[in-house]
């Protein structure tokens, strides 16, 4: 298969999986933004949705296939965005950035 193939078939097919509590075919797009969980102590591994949602589970999922790397990390928000990508710097690092770094 070429690559070009490999990749339609993983965007095609991303996503798709069978939902064991609804049957959906289609992974559904989780809007919550907490979880409830079976009892005390034990969590479904979802607990509030800046730190792990479902959807974004299978988008991280698909983005990590099509990259062919262990994982792949989604954020929330691009404020958490930026603070993931600065943390790689050391403290006293220099970043050169254009002057208009946001917008045209």
């Amino acid at each position: 298969m070429t690559d070009k193939r490999h990749l339609d078939t993983l965007l095609a097919q991303a996503g798709i999986k069978s939902d064991e509590r609804t049957g959906a075919l289609v992974t559904p797009i989780h809007f919550s933004t907490t979880y409830q969980h079976p009892q005390f102590g034990q969590s479904t591994g979802f607990d509030y949705t800046r730190t792990k949602n479902p959807t974004r589970s299978v988008l991280e999922e698909t983005l990590a296939k099509i990259e062919a790397a262990p994982y792949a990390l989604a954020t929330s928000s691009g404020m958490s965005a930026i603070v993931l990508a600065f943390s790689i710097f050391p403290r006293g690092s220099k970043v050169v950035a254009a002057r208009d770094l946001y917008g045209e």
